[in-house]
């Protein structure tokens, strides 16, 4: 499990990795090591924790995430592994970075037919009276093909997550075109042409430059106008470690990119690349390129500045690298020739090519208010002497940095605050058309945003990338009512609940900054929950509709990691589960809270079945079948790693089955028939990819598991191997899964492209049930039922077994029964949807019942 260190080893760490290392390049350093890196940084972070400065809370948010998407994939000792191993050891990706061929098809199971649908939300949801109303996702950079009329103009953006996606009617309607390696990031995507009738070759620099979570595999290219992309010559082994910057596409043939150490041009059309440069550091990760006809200005980390003249051939040094990262934003005004350079500190400087002895000269005052944090978001655009800085915020000036106006303002309110709403996180910016005509891409997405004259700084603001479906959810809840109802928490973009508002059906937003854990009330969908980072939980018990910030502000125990969990008991809805510094336990829908005293430590991941509690902690697995009375331990599947996802057969919680994290070939996927104390390792079938959590399909006759992973999701039946789920998910993270009970559906929860929906009906599972005929057919009624008696016919001679479950499949009724009519009491169930399963002998009988 997690590792304890004395403060000796604490403090040498804090010298180590605070002072001389950015821990988003520690994965990149030989020797580096998670847990240390880890305990180190939240030392650093702790005085910062009670802060409100939006700069301080950035920074925390920063590193967990940061944190959260290693905690998986290290290993037992910490050790950092290529963040994309999955994506080789699966065969999408060569040992050399090269895409194979035949991932292109986005083929799955033979078994499964049955294929994927994207269930939203498709647009941005409705605001809901949240002036700071939540986006798609973020966004890294953008190229448009203009043609006539404007409406068939062609745009492309690309995302750290999600890939490249296409629009052909200016961004009315957009189509993926990475979904084989759609978490893989981009960090660009460039051509020499704007043209839509003469595009020319297009080109995509891969990895997550800004974050620097994913790493490059290099640059892909595509001449077929961005429907199918190849590997170029360019390409990185797990090993490199490498990213790649933005690009500079001079003709088809002709591109540059930076990486860790070089500056690297092709003039082959990508076939095979020439350093042009070489810098004096190997982690100095050169790039924010920028040109102006033949000359070129880039940064690096370490606070260098590079300047050519002559299309990128040679370079020389404008300012040396400094001792402290800083990377510059980097552009120029087009008319003019000047380039222009932001420091982190916000202090812009000029550099004229054409001068007698160009030199880089201050402008103005130090931009106000800006918060690159870090680098993550660096971007500048200049026009006719309006200069705009795209840090947190946009921030502009018409009087060379003289004085600086909050222009697209993520923090507004209404007409009475500074400038225009623009999500948080600038990442590029770049001209549109005649006039102070822009776009801008954000942690939300694609904005044209448009001044009537230089001195406006309220601009018009349109959205541009509805339909871009590249949303970063932790959690997803569902609703028994309606399959259409469902809560999702994203990352970075709050929460997002789909409920009748105005008399129709829609996403609307909700409150959580990081919507870590949902939980809809599977008697009541009006009582929803959605948690933000460290524990923070709001309630609503009217939906959330009109009512983005929830009725109730939850006040939960300490200790909860920033991105914590919650469970809702499966049959008493008012009974949840939540993961703090130990498993504590609210019989009145979070109002209070009791701990449990497990002895698992800070929890990481809880499962719940009636009075059954399994949970994971820092200290290992516990459980209880006494609704947390009582606790015992749960012996680690695995030597080699921990576990990071448990689940068990309610009616017989001694069957448990365990997923661990890492990547340790032919072990993913454990099952204990002993209530955890001794373990089969049943992951054959599987890929050595990241498991992230197994869910059992409960009340069936046949055992039948689903599996999330970073690369999609597997099912198995039975004896049977695991094999891959369905048609057309995309390649990408999935980071929780659940089944809808009453309409048989298996809801995932991805990393980068939204939510997802498929039909887990057994027959279509290859499972052998047979129908009994419409004669022989279980008769139930009435439907509903409205006076607690629910009558079941027998029309044959056979007995049957039956069990009653709701929508999460927790179990409210199980029994016998015979030929005849047959009375069920169930006055004691709350209202709502219900599944019958009558099994006899190998006919299966399945009917939803309403109970009012």
């Amino acid at each position: 499990m997690k590792k304890s260190y004395f403060f000796l080893l604490c403090f040498f760490t804090t010298v180590v990795f605070s002072q001389t290392t950015n821990y988003k390049n520690a994965p990149n350093k030989k020797g580096s090591n998670y847990f240390e890196i880890v305990n180190t940084v939240r030392q650093e972070l702790e005085p910062l924790k009670n802060s409100t400065s939006k700069t301080d809370i950035k920074k925390i948010k920063q590193f967990e995430r940061w944190a959260y998407y290693w905690k998986d994939r290290v290993d037992a000792n910490g050790n950092f592994p290529n963040e994309l191993l999955g994506y080789y050891n699966a065969g999408i990706i060569d040992r050399n970075g090269v895409i194979q061929p035949s991932v292109g098809q986005m083929s799955r199971s033979a078994q499964s037919s049955q294929s994927w649908v994207n269930v939203g939300p498709q647009g941005v949801p409705d605001a809901n009276g949240y002036s700071n109303y939540p986006q798609m996702g973020r966004l890294t950079n953008f190229l448009r093909f203009q043609k006539v009329p404007e409406t068939e103009n062609v745009l492309f953006v690309s995302a750290p997550n999600g890939g490249v996606w296409k629009s052909i009617d200016n961004g009315i309607t957009w189509e993926p075109k990475l979904d084989f390696i759609a978490g893989i990031g981009v960090t660009d995507i460039k051509s020499s042409s704007t043209d839509a009738n003469a595009p020319g070759t297009i080109y995509v620099s891969t990895g997550d430059y800004d974050a620097d979570h994913i790493k490059s595999i290099g640059v892909l290219k595509s001449t077929d106008f961005g429907e199918t992309f190849q590997s170029t010559g360019l390409t990185f082994s797990l090993s490199q470690q490498e990213t790649t910057s933005n690009l500079i596409v001079i003709n088809d043939n002709t591109v540059i990119v930076g990486t860790n150490q070089y500056i690297k041009k092709t003039t082959d059309g990508g076939a095979t690349w020439t350093n042009v440069y070489t810098h004096v550091y190997n982690d100095a990760q050169i790039g924010k390129f920028h040109r102006n006809g033949a000359n070129i200005m880039c940064a690096d980390s370490w606070g260098g500045l590079l300047f050519s003249s002559n299309y990128g051939n040679t370079w020389s040094i404008i300012k040396p690298v400094g001792i402290n990262y800083e990377r510059h934003a980097v552009t120029s005004d087009l008319a003019t020739g000047i380039f222009y350079v932001q420091n982190k500190a916000g202090q812009i400087s000029t550099y004229n090519p054409a001068a007698s002895v160009p030199a880089l000269t201050d402008l103005g005052n130090p931009t106000t208010n800006y918060n690159p944090q870090g680098t993550y978001n660096q971007a500048l655009v200049v026009k006719d002497g309006l200069i705009i800085s795209g840090g947190v915020d946009a921030i502009n000036s018409d009087n060379n940095g003289g004085v600086w106006y909050t222009t697209l303002n993520n923090a507004w309110e209404d007409n009475s605050s500074a400038g225009s709403y623009g999500h948080a996180d600038i990442h590029e910016m770049g001209y549109l058309d005649n006039g102070y005509s822009f776009w801008a891409c954000n942690d939300g997405g694609l904005i044209y945003f448009n001044y009537p004259t230089v001195s406006e700084e309220k601009p018009g603001v349109e959205y541009m990338s509805d339909g871009v479906l590249i949303t970063q959810l932790y959690s997803v809840a569902i609703s028994p009512q309606s399959e259409d109802h469902k809560i999702i928490g994203n990352q970075d973009n709050d929460g997002y609940s789909l409920e009748m508002k105005d008399g129709t059906l829609k996403w609307v937003s909700a409150l959580a900054g990081d919507g870590t854990c949902t939980a809809i009330d599977f008697t009541n969908p009006s009582i929803r929950y959605l948690g933000g980072q460290n524990g923070s939980l709001i309630r609503t018990d009217s939906g959330f509709a009109n009512n983005y910030a929830g009725d109730v502000d939850i006040t939960t125990p300490s200790g909860a990691p920033f991105v914590w969990t919650m469970k809702m008991n499966s049959t008493v809805s008012t009974t949840l589960y939540g993961g703090f510094g130990e498993i504590y336990k609210s019989t009145n829908k979070g109002d209070t809270w009791t701990n449990l005293n497990s002895g698992a430590g800070q929890i990481e991941f809880i499962e719940t079945f009636g009075n059954s509690l399994f949970v994971i902690g820092e200290n290992g697995g516990r459980k209880s079948l006494n609704d947390g009375v009582s606790w015992s331990a749960i012996v680690e599947p695995s030597v080699s790693a921990d576990m990071n996802s448990v689940t068990f057969n309610q009616s017989n919680p001694n069957i448990v089955y365990a997923t661990i994290k890492g990547y340790v070939d032919g072990s993913k996927v454990f099952k204990s028939t002993d209530g955890g104390l001794t373990w089969a390792n049943i992951s054959s079938g599987l890929p050595n990819i990241l498991a992230k959590q197994v869910v059992l399909k409960q009340n069936q006759s046949e055992e039948i598991l689903f599996l999330g992973t970073e690369l999609g999701v597997y099912y198995k039946t039975g004896a049977n191997d695991w094999q891959p789920l369905g048609q057309g998910l995309p390649n990408v993270i999935i980071n929780d899964i659940e089944i809808n009970y009453t309409v048989d559906k298996l809801i995932a929860g991805t990393y980068g492209r939204g939510l997802w929906e498929i039909s887990i009906n057994n027959n279509t599972l290859g499972i052998d049930e047979t129908s009994p005929t419409d004669d022989n057919a279980p008769k139930l009624y009435p439907n509903p039922v409205t006076d607690g008696l629910l009558y079941i016919n027998i029309p044959t001679e056979f007995d049957y077994d039956y069990v009653i479950y709701n929508v999460v499949g927790g179990l409210v009724k199980k029994g016998k029964l015979s030929s005849g009519d047959n009375l069920i009491k169930v006055n004691d169930i709350a209202s709502g949807i219900y599944v019958v399963r009558m099994t006899s002998g190998n006919y299966v009988s399945t009917q939803k019942v309403v109970i009012k």
